[in-house]
């Protein structure tokens, strides 16, 4: 295989997102979301509670989930976390809530510098908005959480500090919370340096990566008033050293005003981790909503 084949083909397994189909698991759907920050509409997977059907009356908190930098639409289900999470919602383990989760293979979950794919006007607009209007969840941040793995935990907490209205808990697992200055770039692996520049310019424009830079994001603002609680999660196998990203920027948020849990157990960087952190994840968040009184 040549060099630019090679290259070809590790971009289309990481930037590829596959047609909606059935889902694996029942109570797991898919549905696309029209939105004028994108150039199509955007698809999104939804895992409703086991109570959602016989229960019309009765509203739902909701988790916002944001895949890693291979994953996709399908990531939750085709990972086996929708079906775990399902069965600890029917058998008690764990109160149920909506999670629904976009789509955007490479996207960091930002704005490009060109405008063409504006996720983050997406995400805390029409995609807010749309799970709102379709689906039977209870208005409000106490009600509302967002978490990702990696690329998608950048994307979760990046969101969460420029709109800390949204969002009543935020988490990250393994989140690729690392700076982006251009110096900090050129210092990446080939494959983040690359998905980084295809979303904020190449050479990338110094004030668009201080915009969504976290560090500088913290940096520049200190609450008074705890925004929404945080929780970061890594395991201290992690190949890209994010478990001590996560210690240091836990420390950064606690000092600015953001109330954040730091765990760090023993894990990778890969789903054989994430599959069993992702339940405690939800845990959290459960612990966080509020929500409508049991019928």
């Amino acid at each position: 295989m040549t060099a630019k084949r090679g290259l070809l083909a590790v971009l289309n397994a990481a930037l590829s997102v596959g047609g909606c189909t059935t889902a694996a698991v029942p109570a797991v759907s898919y549905a696309s979301a029209p939105t004028a920050s994108l150039p199509s509409p955007a698809q999104y997977l939804v895992i409703e509670p086991p109570s959602y059907v016989r229960s019309p009356s009765r509203r739902y908190p909701v988790l916002v989930f944001l895949h890693d930098g291979y994953g996709n639409v399908h990531t939750l289900d085709r990972r086996g976390v929708a079906a775990e999470l399902l069965a600890r919602m029917a058998d008690g383990r764990l109160p149920e809530f909506l999670v629904v989760a976009p789509g955007g293979p490479g996207s960091w979950f930002s704005d490009s510098f060109d405008g063409r794919r504006r996720w983050e006007e997406f995400l805390t607009r029409d995609f807010l908005r749309e799970i709102q209007t379709r689906y039977r969840v209870l208005a409000g941040p106490a009600a509302r959480g967002i978490t990702g793995i990696s690329m998608g935990g950048y994307g979760a907490v990046k969101i969460a500090l420029k709109h800390p209205d949204l969002f009543g808990a935020v988490s990250s697992l393994s989140g690729a919370l690392i700076p982006i200055r251009p110096e900090d770039i050129r210092r990446y692996g080939w494959i983040t340096r690359l998905t980084l520049k295809r979303v904020f310019g190449n050479p990338p424009d110094a004030r668009t990566l201080a915009a969504n830079d976290v560090w500088d994001l913290l940096h520049e603002t200190r609450f008074e008033k705890p925004p929404f609680a945080a929780h970061l999660r890594a395991g201290t196998e992690d190949f890209y050293g994010l478990h001590g990203v996560a210690a240091q920027f836990g420390t950064y948020m606690n000092e600015h005003g953001i109330p954040t849990e730091v765990v760090l157990e023993p894990g990778g960087h890969d789903w054989a981790y994430w599959r069993r952190a992702l339940v405690a994840i939800c845990e959290w968040h459960a612990k966080k909503f509020s929500y409508d009184p049991a019928p």
